[in-house]
């Protein structure tokens, strides 16, 4: 997951998973040079599937899916191969 902001551009992966306090905490996976977490509270996950319901786009990209992804993998599986010549 790419994560683009002002302050910074990060290439977010995702490692573990921990629950505290009402709040979903996700860690950055632990090989990333920057380390951060996401806290993920109750209201912030209606608020996202409120939004995203009824954001045509979000349907699209669901109903999508399957072809989004097999494009995505061929496509960076191409770039592996050209990079590793």
């Amino acid at each position: 997951m790419k994560v683009r902001s002002k302050l910074a551009d990060i290439d977010f992966q995702f490692g573990r998973f921990e629950y505290k306090k009402d709040h979903l905490i996700v860690h950055s996976h632990p090989d990333q040079s920057m380390q951060s977490k996401v806290y993920i509270s109750p209201n912030d996950v209606l608020s996202a599937f409120g939004r995203a319901l009824s954001n045509p786009m979000v349907w699209v990209y669901f109903l999508g899916f399957p072809y989004f992804l097999v494009r995505y993998r061929r496509r960076h599986a191409k770039k592996r191969v050209v990079n590793s010549r």
